[in-house]
């Protein structure tokens, strides 16, 4: 039940305003929908956890965030190196962290144990020293379903999911990633859109910080990163209070950059095409980590060579029209003519291999990076 605080509003010209007859009852359809005045939203904002940095203003306290890149690139290296970070009240790289030690929770659907103990030992066999606020794991679906065969996958993941955070007093969920939870059912974007709404509902009810991350389909080299490189980017971006996105430079085989591409609402943006955040995966000591290398503009990172560039794009426009997008879709996302899109489609040539991709994605490295 909302109270509210009485407004004076002073009438003009003599006239007197009608009062709002807020003793009628409101019905069961729009029960939980009273409207509040301004001045009552003000004064409920002020009731509201203050907005901290996570990621600096990348990624803030209270926030689903959305961060997507190729496949290969170091997200969960990414990911981890900031939930190591965040689990010790620490900062990744210079990107301000205003919090102390924090519960994270990490659902990991990308690393063997084997895979994960090879990227946080170094070569004499040490561990890395992770907090002991830090959880991460996978989820063994296979047993879930055994328990419970008559239930959805959807919905066992979830129950699964709101029992960790009890559990565990989580703070901040991070999932790696959509895409495979998506595989699980159908590769319908409506099913990530479904996970998606479910994660928000559990960010409300727990005040959860989420990090959330996602593949796109191989892209240029040659083109700015957009919201449009992310497959059903409308649609998922909406659910997401931010979204930002890690490009592969053509600057070194272990060069990256961080983009904002779509900024939080309750801060600017900072890190657009102008000023990427410049970073370089390294192994330092124990841990497989970003270093933070400088500030640039993207088109720094971009491939400038003409024809390099023009077979990316052929290359591009192949793999779209594989997965079923109109030549007219193409176009635009690639800014090419559209007659140039239906010449190259429907032309040969040599594209990347199913083999050479399921190996890839196996490896999680598409080869520039040796872990």
């Amino acid at each position: 039940m909302i109270n509210f605080v009485p407004v004076q509003i002073k009438p003009r010209n003599g006239q007197s305003l009608p009062t709002p007859d807020q003793s009628k009852p409101v019905s069961d359809d729009y029960s939980g929908n009273v409207i509040r005045s301004a001045a009552q939203r003000l004064e409920d904002a002020r009731n509201l956890p203050e907005v901290k940095r996570l990621f600096s203003v990348i990624w803030q306290s209270n926030e689903l965030h959305l961060m997507f890149a190729d496949t290969g690139i170091g997200k969960s290296i990414m990911a981890v190196a900031l939930a190591d970070a965040l689990s010790k009240g620490e900062s990744l790289m210079f990107l301000e962290n205003d919090h102390h030690p924090l519960n994270v929770l990490y659902y990991d659907f990308e690393m063997s144990d084997m895979q994960f103990r090879m990227r946080y030992t170094d070569d004499l066999g040490n561990d890395h020293e992770f907090s002991p606020h830090f959880y991460i794991d996978n989820i063994e679906f296979s047993a879930l379903m055994l328990k419970h065969p008559a239930r959805s996958m959807n919905d066992l993941l979830f129950q699964k999911i709101r029992h960790d955070i009890e559990t565990y007093q989580s703070q901040v969920l991070i999932i790696d990633n959509l895409t495979y939870l998506n595989s699980l059912n159908t590769q319908d974007t409506q099913v990530a859109l479904e996970v998606m709404r479910k994660l928000t509902e559990l960010k409300n009810e727990f005040e959860l910080s989420i990090l959330v991350l996602a593949h796109t389909p191989k892209r240029s080299m040659s083109i700015p990163i957009t919201i449009n490189d992310l497959a059903g980017s409308k649609h998922l971006s909406n659910f997401a209070d931010s979204v930002s996105a890690i490009g592969k430079s053509t600057q070194g085989k272990s060069s990256r950059y961080i983009k904002q591409v779509k900024p939080s609402r309750s801060s600017e943006i900072l890190f657009d095409a102008d000023n990427v955040v410049c970073c370089e995966i390294v192994k330092s000591g124990t841990m497989l980590t970003f270093q933070h290398t400088g500030f640039s503009a993207e088109q720094e990172h971009l491939n400038m060579d003409r024809n390099a560039q023009k077979d990316e794009l052929k290359e591009s426009a192949r793999e779209m029209n594989q997965r079923g997008m109109s030549v007219r879709e193409i176009a635009n996302q690639l800014n090419i003519p559209t007659t140039t899109v239906h010449r190259w489609t429907r032309s040969g040539g040599e594209v990347f291999h199913s083999e050479q991709m399921e190996q890839t994605e196996q490896n999680g490295t598409d080869g520039t990076c040796p872990y």
